[in-house]
């Protein structure tokens, strides 16, 4: 998969997003873990709820940290649906690699402490993928997303192959007014929390 280049430097952009990252990391961590899994359900409602899931034949879902929203009991529901699952792996600074898991259970503690299938696991082109279903520090209404600052899903949505319907999940509390970008940041086309479904809109020309 190719990296996007290096992007020039922009001090007020970089401020701009350390300070949404700061807040939104903050009211994520505001929601409580006896909370969690009803919004892991909720969200995982939704989303097989979505037009884009609800035949889809391949799904990349993601290794969650302890704040984010929980994938697993949607990845039940989409493999009890008969869809294949696949998980990025970090292969290096700002580059990942997507594998089918066909088992959950090889799926091991890997870069920054998050479940990801051996480098010995079959490679999936996302191109062959039905949808990507991706974490996120903070979402807008419009899907611009904020991350952790490492460029891995900018990289990942922004290579020359063809992008399947990339899906954000968050917490209600994740979502502000604008997440602060540039032509380099990759949005999602919906973003899905336990109470709302945002979609992006139509680029007029």
């Amino acid at each position: 998969m190719a990296a996007l280049k290096e992007r020039t430097p922009d001090p007020d952009l970089d401020r701009a997003k350390a300070a949404l990252r700061l807040r939104a990391r903050a009211a994520r961590r505001t929601v409580l873990p006896e909370y969690r899994t009803a919004h892991a359900y909720a969200v995982a409602e939704r989303v097989l709820n979505l037009p884009e899931i609800v035949a889809a034949a391949a799904v990349m879902l993601y290794g969650a940290a302890p704040e984010e929203v929980d994938v697993s009991v949607l990845e039940f529901a989409l493999r009890e649906r008969g869809a294949r699952i696949a998980y990025p792996r970090v292969a290096g600074p700002r580059s990942l690699t997507v594998h089918w898991v066909d088992d959950p259970g090889v799926l091991l503690r890997g870069t920054f402490g998050l479940l990801e299938p051996p480098e010995t696991t079959p490679t999936a082109e996302i191109s062959h993928l039905s949808a990507i279903v991706v974490p996120g520090v903070a979402f807008d209404r419009e899907g611009n997303r904020l991350g952790f600052g490492g460029g891995y899903y900018d990289s990942l949505l922004g290579g020359p192959d063809p992008v399947p319907p990339t899906i954000g999940v968050a917490y209600d509390e994740q979502i502000v007014d604008a997440v602060p970008h540039d032509e380099r940041d990759r949005p999602t086309g919906i973003v899905v929390t336990p109470t709302r479904v945002y979609r992006r809109s139509p680029v007029s020309y």
